[in-house]
């Protein structure tokens, strides 16, 4: 038999179904336009405390740390005292006509603003999940709302204890599990602890309804946040990649050109030697008054700069294999200096030695440093064609030994400082462009660096860092390479 209902009672509970059901629309529609996860929770808890919504004085949400393996307040609302209670709910009123427009406000808002009192309560509570005889891990477990009454949680019937009594000053409250599927993620908890208003069946049944709502909403921005952030990876590993396949194809095009460089001077080599060998020896015939005599210095210049050329494309080749003897590089400096001596004298430039005394022991492929240093000192002199002043100094540390070149030339303009030392970079109408590049293949052989500072009408120094005992560290990073790999293979 159907149950007769009283008119009146039944005009009431169509009324709060209406209301109810608004409540909820209200709120589903607040939380679908934000993914912001602080914003939402602020959104549900408003709508908890709403007098516009269910109506309870205060809300606190707790989430899993499923890091951490705990469950933790994570954000609360409501007021501290009775006074400041009605001097809310009156703004509150004042300022909105309906639940609605008090959400969109949030949503809106730039940030929220948080109850400084109630979320330090909130932070306090602190729970392990392995400990099952908790109340509130019980009830996360059981996805069933429940209230505290009287010391007791019901329906449940287990004990509230005084620690939740003391933490929320209220031996009544209402608790409601946020989960989805099997999913747990935390709990919502509400009471009337300022007007010491009954919680009735009514309100915590639209609590436990109005919960899978909040879940819904939580779980969505959890994952929009981790879609986001898998977009943030993706996109930063295109970017990588992008990076990576460029540099891949400049080092093919490089060593594509390397390798024909290298091609080519070989075939050339040996008939430039030749050619240079014959000019020589007509020069060395020729009468000083010989008109032809001036056409001959040309060839023979150009001959040798076509065999530096040379002996520069063959060294670059040569750098990836040092072999490591001990060095006196103060000593070897000098004797540079000594084979550049024409050089220097055509260039009018003055040289200024401040050579550290006792350098430490250092093992260098004693001929790759010096093509880096005769480099160096080129382009110094190259910089320098109206002279100038050349200063080489030395210095050293616990691990390593610097040489430093510095010229008075015009210095070198921002725009080339990265490319500087790429392979056939070159400003100038003759050479390679292989130069700065041979000097930071040494230095990288040597374990090394290759650094510079340039000021426009001040000139540009160069400081070549070589490691004091470089087989160390090459031994050091095969070592690490190998253990890597071996870690990536299992």
């Amino acid at each position: 038999m159907r149950e007769l209902i009283h008119p009146d009672r039944g005009a009431q509970s169509l009324e709060n179904r209406v209301l109810e059901l608004t409540i909820l629309h209200d709120v589903s529609r607040a939380l679908q336009k934000t993914v912001d996860e602080m914003k939402a929770l602020y959104i549900i808890l408003v709508g908890v405390t709403a007098g516009w919504g269910l109506g309870f004085n205060r809300a606190f949400i707790l989430l899993l740390d499923e890091g951490e393996n705990t469950l933790q307040g994570r954000l609360a609302i409501g007021p501290e005292t009775p006074e400041e209670a009605l001097s809310i709910w009156q703004a509150m009123k004042e300022k909105h006509e309906s639940l609605g427009e008090l959400l969109d406000s949030i949503y809106q808002a730039a940030d929220i603003k948080k109850d400084k009192w109630i979320n330090e309560l909130a932070a306090r509570i602190r729970v392990p999940l392995n400990n099952q005889d908790h109340p509130l891990v019980r009830i996360l477990r059981s996805h069933e709302a429940c209230r505290a009454f009287h010391g007791m949680f019901m329906p449940h019937g287990f004990p509230v204890g005084d620690e939740l009594t003391r933490l929320f000053g209220t031996d009544e409250f209402a608790v409601a599990p946020l989960f989805l599927a099997d999913k747990d993620l935390g709990l919502l908890i509400a009471d009337n602890a300022i007007a010491h208003a009954p919680i009735d069946d009514s309100s915590l049944g639209l609590l436990e309804i109005y919960a899978q709502e909040a879940s819904a909403a939580i779980q969505n921005t959890r994952l929009y946040r981790r879609l986001s952030e898998e977009i943030r990876v993706s996109e930063e590993r295109n970017v990588t990649l992008r990076a990576s396949q460029e540099q891949l194809l400049q080092a093919e095009r490089i060593t594509t050109m390397g390798r024909l460089a290298t091609l080519l001077a070989y075939r050339i080599r040996a008939p430039l030697a030749t050619i240079g060998g014959f000019a020589r020896r007509l020069a060395r015939t020729m009468p000083a008054e010989d008109p032809r005599r001036e056409e001959m210095e040309v060839i023979l210049s150009q001959v040798d700069r076509l065999e530096r050329l040379i002996g520069e494309v063959l060294a670059y080749r040569r750098i990836s294999r040092p072999e490591f003897q001990p060095a006196d590089v103060n000593a070897l400096i000098r004797s540079v200096l000594i084979t550049m001596h024409d050089d220097l004298q055509r260039s009018a430039v003055r040289t200024v030695l401040r050579l550290k005394p006792d350098l430490p022991p250092i093992r260098i492929d004693e001929l790759q440093v010096r093509q880096a240093l005769m480099n160096l000192v080129g382009n110094a002199l190259e910089a320098m064609p109206a002279g100038g002043t050349l200063t080489l100094a030395t210095s050293s540390d616990t691990d390593s030994l610097e040489i430093e070149v510095t010229d008075t030339g015009a210095g070198i303009p921002k725009e080339n400082w990265n490319k500087l030392f790429k392979p056939f970079f070159t400003t100038k109408t003759t050479g390679t462009g292989l130069g700065l590049a041979i000097v930071s293949q040494v230095a990288d052989a040597h374990r090394g660096s290759l650094r510079f500072k340039s000021a426009p009408g001040a000139g540009s120094s160069f400081y070549l860092r070589l490691a004091i005992n470089p087989e160390e560290g090459i031994a050091a990073t095969r070592s690490a390479a190998a253990a890597e790999s071996k870690e990536q293979h299992r």
